[in-house]
């Protein structure tokens, strides 16, 4: 006979209690946003200091900061110590700048009050599936990014700090060795592409994205002594991308755009593809194993841009359509998947 579900019920007040902390969690996000945005933990990394020192330091009411601080402390973010000065815990540790998996910048990202109007409107993606985005602030999300600079900065920081585990699981889960060229098509900054360039030495690479983005880029790859070794290409994916490829690398970009827009993108790639080539979609493959993680990005997907994520029959005959086979799917540590497809 089949286990029925919930035939011993958890304590009704723990229930509750858990769901609470669901409903009310705007308070922790914002909490941590502004300590990111203040910079907080690194003004704690060579030691504890007071409410007063912190505010003095950063512009903010003593009080108020202090009563932030407290919050955060309870939840065990920064330690209060008994003279009623903060200092640094682990989780504290990775709202810092420039520390290994720091969170800083997804912190600052998700307390955005453009990012937070789009949320409150998740009821009109609901009823329509279009962008809450779009519907909150007359703009699809590219376009709002490409004439906000202060959004966009904000988003690129974020973007920046969460591929860089992706972009490490990626060069190991993928043999590259014998790559010459590697375009990655709507690179961004430049996280991928410079990770990979500096795994695998006898390759070059090309960044591919749009001009403001390509140029916002350029110092990223120049500090990172790779300006010899690749070469920024500015231009419109959904017009043409560059030929000469061996690889050709599309990150977190697909899940973004509705079936049509990503088989015009794809299908680009195709007509500037040699038959030996290969494409490389780097994407969360959406699957009732892989939990919560893979269903919340894909609600941020609907949120910002009334796309989503794809299952891998929905993979599969994306890429058919555009003229490739699916050859395999590789998942990383990560939680994206590389999946390949050779042209047809």
């Amino acid at each position: 006979m089949a286990t029925q579900p919930n035939a011993h019920p958890a304590d009704p007040s723990a229930l509750a209690t858990t769901l609470n902390d669901m409903i009310t969690g705007l308070r922790k996000t914002q909490l941590l946003s502004v300590a990111a945005k203040l910079g907080i933990a690194d003004l704690l990394h060579d030691g504890a200091k007071s409410s007063d020192e912190l505010a003095h330091a950063v512009g903010a009411h003593p009080r108020a900061l202090y009563r932030v601080l407290r919050a955060l402390a309870g939840l065990g973010v920064f330690a209060e110590t008994t003279e009623g000065r903060f200092a640094l815990t682990p989780l504290a540790t990775l709202l810092q700048s420039g520390v290994p998996g720091s969170q800083r910048a997804s912190a600052i990202w998700w307390g955005e009050a453009w990012q937070w109007q789009a949320y409150g409107a998740l009821l009109y993606s609901v009823q329509t599936n279009r962008s809450a985005f779009e519907h909150a602030h007359g703009l699809p999300f590219y376009t709002y990014m490409d004439q906000h600079a202060d959004a966009a900065a904000s988003f690129n920081a974020w973007m920046m700090s969460a591929t860089v585990f992706d972009a490490a699981a990626i060069a190991t889960a993928y043999d590259f060795s014998r790559i010459a060229t590697l375009i990655d098509v709507g690179g961004g900054q430049g996280m991928l592409l410079t990770t990979l360039l500096h795994a695998y030495p006898q390759m070059r690479g090309i960044l591919f994205d749009l001009p403001t983005t390509v140029e916002g880029a350029r110092e990223g790859i120049a500090s990172a002594g790779l300006a010899s070794r690749c070469t920024l290409v500015a231009g419109d994916f959904f017009t043409e991308v560059p030929r000469g490829g061996d690889v050709y690398t599309i990150k977190d970009v697909i899940h973004n755009w509705d079936d049509a827009r990503a088989i015009t993108l794809l299908k680009n790639c195709r007509q500037a593809m040699a038959p030996e080539a290969r494409l490389l979609l780097v994407e969360r493959v959406i699957a009732p194993e892989h939990g919560p993680a893979s269903a919340l990005l894909d609600i941020t997907v609907l949120v910002n841009t009334g796309a989503g994520e794809r299952t891998e029959a929905e993979h599969r005959a994306l890429l058919q359509a555009a003229g490739f086979t699916l050859t395999a799917i590789i998942p990383t540590p990560s939680g994206r998947s590389i999946i390949e497809g050779a042209p047809v």
